[in-house]
Order: C-alpha cells, then structure tokens, then sequence
C-alpha cells in the first residue's frame, strides 16, 4: 500500500480531533488488518475514488466517542444517540476532507462519497478493494479510537467508472456537469409564505468553498449561527415568559426549538470544519513517513 495515501488520513486525525475536540490524538504504530471485524463500537466509513480509490473507516470505543462529541458540542453525551452518531460521520467526512487536500498538493485529484455510520459491538467492516487495510491507533485522554485505511492508485481504466455513487468529477451540491466542467443549477425562487418567515427559517444556502476562501466562509457561517442562535433564544424566552401558553402551541414551538438545535450543531460542525481545512499548510513539503509503513511490503511479502 502506497504510503502517501496514509499519511495523508493520519494526519487529518490528529488534526481534525485538535481543532474539534481541542484534544490530542496520539498515533500508535500501525498494522495489517486481515479481518472484517471493526476494533470498536461505532465505525464511520466512506468511499473514495478519483486517482485513488479505497475506502476510509474510523472507529471509535462507546466512552471515546461520547467524550469526544461531549467536548465538540458542549453537551454531556455517555450513549451512542443520534446526535453522536451523526458525528462520527462529520468526523470521518472531515478527517477524509483534510487527507484530501494534502493528496491534491500532491497532484492527485480524490474525491469521496457520502459517509455511513455503523453501530454495535463487533459489527464488520467491508472495503471496496477487498485486501488487508492499514490500521493506525490512536489514543487520546478521552479513549482509543482507530483509523482503518485501504487505499491505492487507481489503475487508468478504472478513473471514469462511478464507484461509492462518486463521478471522478467535481461536482457541485445542486449541479451538474456540463462539458467536465461543475454548473450549479439556478435556485428556485421562494414561494411569498416561505420567504417571509423568521429570520433563520429563510437563511440562504451557502455557495461551495473555493480554494483561499476559507476566513470568509467562517465568517459567513458564524453570521447564520448568531442568526440562528437569535431566533432559537426568542422562541425560549417566550416559552418562559408564557407559562399559560396552549399546550398545542407550546408543543410546536419546542419542536420549533428542536429544529433550530438541529440547525446550529450542523452550522458549528461547518464552522469546525472550515477551520481545519484554514489552519492545513500551504507547502507542499512531504510528512515524515514511519518507516514500517515504507517498509510493509516488502518485510511481509
């Protein structure tokens, strides 16, 4: 297995868990995988294709997971609810998003489908090019947690076929290509009702990040967070200053402030995300590669 596939998701663990969690994740030293069997009770998996194809899974213990997101989120979690699991795939996108923008510094376009999370203890996990994977460990104040990587370059005839629902073409969220080239499609215009809503209800969508853009994507998300945080604090006050509301109204603005909670931890795992991908270097120096990673092969024919 090619190590500048590898390094590149090492890294984006340490650095993701850093800037998320704001803890360290230390790397143990790394290993073959020749089973199916996840080492943890929560896996993230998600496909990538492009010059490289395989498959990225992170896999967390209960405790670390639950801490972890506790931490990211400023809420007390100690069980897999849908809130963590919803996590864990943010994570293992964003963990795939940092080790994809050092592959392209190094000229390699990659690209990768939709995460999918899995729960339960020993539940298995199935890579695309069906070989032994590269498993790191990596252990933190809060638990251990692994990073399981199968990757290699993709042979030539195989870098136009769609693999993981993934086209070895950049696309845009809402778009289609058109001459090999992303066009978004024109956004459809809001009915009167829907547009004089509240404040948050009508926050427009935000335009894909372009390269350099990250400081004015942070800015533009931290603007629809307080947005949204506003209105979600209006709708509370007017529960606590109310309590002889009608239980049907009461009823729909607590869902109303469940959606909004909905909304802001996703706008603050954007926010943590842009802010990776800010912090990640500009040079295009190569990482300091263990040499049982350089090595493998050729040690254990």
């Amino acid at each position: 297995m090619d190590v500048r596939f590898i390094n590149p998701f090492l890294e984006g663990a340490k650095e993701v868990l850093k800037t998320m969690a704001f803890i360290d994740a230390v790397p143990g030293k790394a290993y073959l995988k020749k089973v199916d069997i996840a080492h943890g009770d929560v896996s993230g998996i998600i496909g990538i294709t492009g010059d490289a194809i395989g498959s990225l899974a992170v896999s967390f213990h209960t405790d670390c997971i639950c801490g972890i997101v506790s931490s990211m989120l400023g809420e007390n979690h100690t069980e897999p609810t849908s809130e963590v699991l919803d996590a864990v795939g943010e994570l293992t996108n964003m963990i795939s998003g940092v080790a994809r923008t050092q592959l392209e510094k190094k000229g390699f376009s990659v690209y990768a489908a939709i995460p999918s999370v899995v729960v339960g203890a020993g539940h298995t996990i199935s890579h695309i090019l069906k070989v032994p994977s590269i498993v790191i460990p990596f252990s933190t104040a809060l638990g251990d947690f692994v990073v399981d990587v199968c990757i290699k370059p993709t042979e030539d005839h195989l870098k136009h076929e769609v693999i993981y629902d993934v086209v070895n073409k950049p696309t845009l969220p809402q778009g289609k290509i058109v001459d090999g080239k992303p066009k978004p499609k024109d956004r459809p215009a809001l009915p009167p009702a829907q547009a004089a809503s509240g404040p948050a209800d009508a926050v427009e969508a935000l335009a894909p990040l372009q390269a350099g853009d990250y400081q004015s994507r942070i800015s533009r998300l931290k603007a629809t967070l307080n947005k949204l945080i506003h209105a979600r604090d209006d709708i509370q006050r007017s529960l606590d200053s109310n309590p002889f509301m009608l239980l049907a109204k009461r009823k729909e603005q607590k869902k109303r402030i469940d959606v909004y909670d909905a909304k802001i931890r996703k706008i603050k795992l954007d926010i943590s995300t842009a802010q990776v991908l800010a912090k990640m270097p500009d040079n295009n120096e190569e990482p300091e590669i263990k040499r049982h990673f350089q090595d493998y092969v050729r040690k254990n024919p």
